[in-house]
């Protein structure tokens, strides 16, 4: 088949947690690579920024993924729409020129639009012609129903959007939750619907032999996109809460919040800083920017522990990636990371954002290493249940149904 992966916003080329780049942007290009393993011609298309510019140019393959294989890269195609300054929220009004640069890249056997503002770009586009897929990763409906304090609102534009495309195209959910969430926030979807887990690299995310030693810190973590939505002062405070219910336990940890703020968000980043410094624990927290594949890979193996203490989540592949790497998840337990980190199996769920019971959580967790070395093997076990040639497999039936 010839396939479509729109991806109008932000492009797979980008490093995870810069800008707005996340794990769709993982789930877009690793999706992109194994369904061109299988033998199909794959586009993905995303649009022009300042740094960014048009052309086409390929998906490289890393050498894990290409191991044993010599299949035809991904075409990354970088379409020109409007300014290339705009900012994110200024994209609604180039859908429409965004659709059209689309429709150049003549006729595909199946499309698959990532985020809201791609799906209705590529029903612009090709609606006619190919039945178009959507998976939403983040839903509006239900990321204002969690929103976190200080966080703005998805605007009408977008709900009714998303609630447009539930009826008009078919749905690809990436956790039991979000596609829960599409039915009771805007109906089940016409077209039909199913659940497709992400992958995981298990390969490059993966234990690391020759540990850090008894002497060296136990690393706390976070990883992903600085914002409020991601919960990162919840971390910060249950840094501050440790450090007063056991001293000698918090100076035994360090503290590390990997990534950038999205646009929009430096205030929010800021403030993190600030907590620390209130605190007084600003010498154990270390801000690091956004980490590349490998560099993401090595500071999970290296963890004690990985927090998400987000509000919400389409699954949480950065739960999924630590478990794989070896590092027990404490995670708010709730949305798509009930899926993402089985609680018992792959870390500890919290059902609270209270920082003392964070804390104390930690705490736990880290005074028990032979519960934690349980968890690790636990946690790898269900990480390698999650493939991305699985993935692509799944995706592949989708499209070949909606093509027949």
């Amino acid at each position: 088949m010839r396939i479509a992966l729109v991806s109008m916003h932000t492009s797979p080329t980008e490093i995870p947690g810069s800008g707005d780049a996340g794990g769709m942007n993982v789930v877009v290009a690793e999706a992109a690579r194994a369904l061109s393993a299988r033998g199909h011609e794959v586009v993905v298309a995303t649009r022009a920024r300042a740094d960014l510019p048009a052309g086409v140019t390929r998906l490289a393959w890393s050498g894990r993924a290409a191991a044993g294989q010599d299949p035809l890269s991904p075409v990354v195609a970088v379409l020109p729409a409007g300014d290339p300054e705009l900012a994110k929220g200024e994209l609604p009004g180039v859908v429409e020129q965004f659709a059209a640069e689309l429709r150049a890249l003549g006729r595909f056997d199946a499309v698959h639009g990532h985020y809201w503002l791609s799906a209705l770009a590529a029903q612009r586009a090709w609606g006619g012609s190919a039945p178009v897929v959507t998976t939403f990763h983040t839903l509006a409906a239900q990321k204002n129903a969690l929103l976190a304090a200080g966080d703005r609102p998805e605007p009408a534009v977008r709900l009714n959007a998303e609630a447009a495309l539930a009826h008009s195209s078919f749905v690809v959910a990436g956790s039991e939750s979000e596609l829960a969430g599409v039915n009771a926030f805007y109906g089940t979807p016409a077209l039909g619907s199913a659940v497709v887990h992400p992958g995981v690299d298990t390969a490059l995310f993966a234990p690391r032999s020759g540990g850090a030693g008894s002497a060296a810190p136990l690393r706390v973590t976070v990883l992903g996109r600085v914002q409020p939505l991601k919960g990162q002062d919840l971390a910060v405070r249950a840094a501050a809460e440790l450090a007063i219910a056991d001293p000698g336990l918090f100076a035994r940890t360090e503290w590390v919040i990997a990534g950038e703020p999205t646009p929009g968000a430096a205030d929010y980043a800021a403030e993190l800083r600030r907590l620390a410094e209130r605190a007084g624990i600003a010498a154990r927290v270390r801000f690091l920017p956004a980490q590349s594949r490998e560099q993401a890979a090595a500071l999970l193996a290296s963890s004690a522990l990985v927090l998400v203490p987000s509000h919400s989540e389409t699954f949480g592949l950065t739960a999924l990636e630590a478990g794989a790497s070896g590092a027990p998840v404490i995670a708010a337990g709730h949305t798509g990371l009930l899926e993402a980190v089985p609680d018992g199996v792959a870390g500890v769920h919290l059902s609270g954002r209270d920082p003392v019971a964070w804390a104390g959580a930690i705490a736990d967790l880290l005074r028990d290493e032979p519960r934690r070395a349980q968890l690790a093997a636990s946690a790898r076990r269900h990480a390698e249940l999650h493939d991305w040639a699985a993935h692509a497999a799944a995706l592949e039936r989708i499209y070949a149904t909606l093509a027949g």
